[in-house]
């Protein structure tokens, strides 16, 4: 009773320090109550089925801040496209990523500064192929098709203060050239070059540095206009199809105290600054390569910098239990703290299914639930940077492989190339159980998942559809099947593999509901709506 009193009470001070703007613990990364954070989870895009996906973020701040964005495909969260955003003091960027025949593209008309070049005409996937083919092969499709849908996320790389004192050096010209004149930043150009020239990354925790980028972008956790808690990014994304007159919005899920300190957080240690190269190009350093920073890159505060998985990640989070020293690296550790931010042990949303336009309209719902920390337990790969357990990460698992307690939060692992043979199946199954319900407390006791007929999620970003809707057009989707006069309702989905059922799994979504009226165009709508997250019991 008393450790039970304890824990709740250090999560109502943290959520009392929070909401007053106080820093919280530096242990800690929290998913944000007020839609402003760190890192951003957009859960999905997709560009099938006449589908395009918008996003746009806001810097909040009156700094400058740097932001990596990496769009993962849905299957094992492979890099498939990623950019640098340099975003001036209150600056907004916006792009749309649609269909170019056999893969997706980036379009965007914003003048902000970004690393590389944007393009209104679209700027084509055409290298992330290489992340899930060849020698980096992992059993799932090696198409370009593959890259159709999946999740992005966006991280603060650092930010940079541009206000310089009269009468002091000027320490951030690099930064100030991201400043809009005129509707355009004075000097994009400076920012391109430091972020493709090596040279001028500068070193872990160096001192104010005019010139050099982690010499610039000093600032992660603190504010220095405020010296509160720096919270710069606000995200946006909308899902739309016009030829179906479809349009549906959303926010990504932002994460506070991501971002901590300047001089440890991902490796060596480096710091969440990184150039716009590959690692070859990069000082032949992984963790200054475009690879990182990741979801996986958060700072470690304890002594040893590991943490052990396999044991309820509130413990982890609230500090109640010592953290041993086993063997997961910093960035493995870290991919811990965000599974733990994000862990779910179910969750809850509506559908709505009728095929009927004589009663009204058409409604048809699909859901999607994206793990988006599942690569660093799953992925083991050592020799492949593109994994997301990796040599050059420092989290690999060498021969014989992946043990219980290595995919866990997780069951299955999805490639292991330490294992013998060789695993790559393509796919990482967890266990899930369900009540589907309708508006009249019935339970379907008939429903069941299709094509596969058991009750599995085995990708990173996953889809369902109810009774066949198919909304999203999704090749990857299950269908929830229940008997014809279930027609509206609620679906309750609790994760029920061996560690998940107790310690949740790393979930975000939301459901999709459109509403037709058949064959006129009067009426043509669509919403979205964010899953209720059941967190694990403290």
């Amino acid at each position: 009773m008393q450790k039970t009193m304890m824990k709740s009470l250090t999560m109502a001070v943290g959520i009392a320090l929070g909401g007053l703007g106080v820093l919280p613990s530096a242990q800690a990364v929290y998913v944000s109550a007020n839609n402003l954070g760190q890192a951003l989870i957009f859960p999905y895009y997709t560009v099938r089925g006449g589908w395009m996906t918008l996003f746009g973020v806001t810097n909040t701040s009156a700094l400058t801040v740097a932001v990596k964005v990496r769009f993962r495909e849905a299957y094992n969260s492979r890099d498939v496209f990623d950019f640098n955003i340099i975003l001036s003091p209150y600056d907004v960027w916006t792009g749309w990523v649609a269909d170019a025949g056999d893969r997706p593209a980036l379009f965007s008309e914003d003048k902000s500064c970004t690393v590389g070049a944007m393009s209104p005409n679209g700027i084509p996937f055409t290298d992330g192929l290489n992340t899930y083919t060849g020698t980096a092969a992992d059993g799932g499709p090696t198409t370009p098709d593959r890259m159709k849908e999946g999740y992005v996320e966006m991280i603060m790389m650092g930010a940079a203060n541009v206000v310089t004192p009269a009468g002091t050096p000027d320490l951030t010209p690099l930064a100030r050239g991201a400043i809009h004149v005129n509707g355009v930043p004075t000097n994009c150009q400076a920012l391109i070059d430091a972020f493709t020239n090596y040279n001028q990354l500068g070193t872990a925790g160096m001192a104010p540095t005019a010139g050099f980028l982690r010499g610039e972008f000093q600032f992660y956790g603190v504010d220095p206009t405020s010296n509160r808690s720096l919270n710069p990014l606000k995200g946006t994304f909308a899902l739309v199809n016009g030829a179906k007159g479809l349009n549906a919005v959303g926010l990504p899920v932002h994460l506070e105290g991501y971002a901590w300190r300047a001089d440890r957080d991902v490796l060596d240690p480096g710091i969440f600054m990184t150039s716009q190269l590959p690692k070859d190009e990069a000082g032949g350093k992984y963790y200054d390569s475009y690879n990182e920073p990741s979801l996986g890159s958060r700072y470690q505060d304890s002594v040893s910098g590991y943490l052990q998985v396999h044991r309820n990640y509130n413990e982890l989070i609230f500090g109640q239990r010592p953290i041993p020293a086993v063997a997961f690296s910093h960035n493995t550790a870290g991919a811990v703290r965000t599974t733990g931010a994000l862990e779910a042990v179910g969750l809850l949303n509506e559908w709505s299914r009728r095929t009927n336009a004589a009663a009204g309209w058409v409604t048809a719902t699909d859901w999607v639930i994206t793990f988006p920390t599942k690569h660093f337990f799953v992925d083991n790969d050592p020799d492949n940077e593109y994994a997301g357990r990796n040599s050059f990460r420092g989290n690999a698992v060498a021969a014989p492989g992946l043990t219980a307690d290595d995919l866990t939060p997780f069951s299955q692992s999805f490639v292991d190339t330490a294992a013998s043979p060789v695993v790559r199946r393509g796919k990482s199954c967890d266990s899930v159980s369900y009540q589907l319900r309708n508006r009249e407390e019935q339970r379907s006791t008939t429903s069941l998942f299709s094509p596969s007929g058991s009750s599995q999620m085995c990708y990173e970003a996953n889809v369902l559809t109810f009774n066949k809707g198919a909304i999203l057009e999704s090749p990857i989707a299950q269908s929830i099947n229940y008997p014809e006069n279930f027609t509206f309702g609620w679906l309750n989905v609790r994760f029920s593999g061996a560690n998940a059922a107790n310690m949740g799994l790393p979930a975000v979504g939301f459901g999709i509901t459109s509403r037709d009226d058949g064959s006129s165009t009067l009426l043509s709508e669509a919403g979205l709506y964010n899953h209720t997250i059941v967190r694990p019991a403290l």
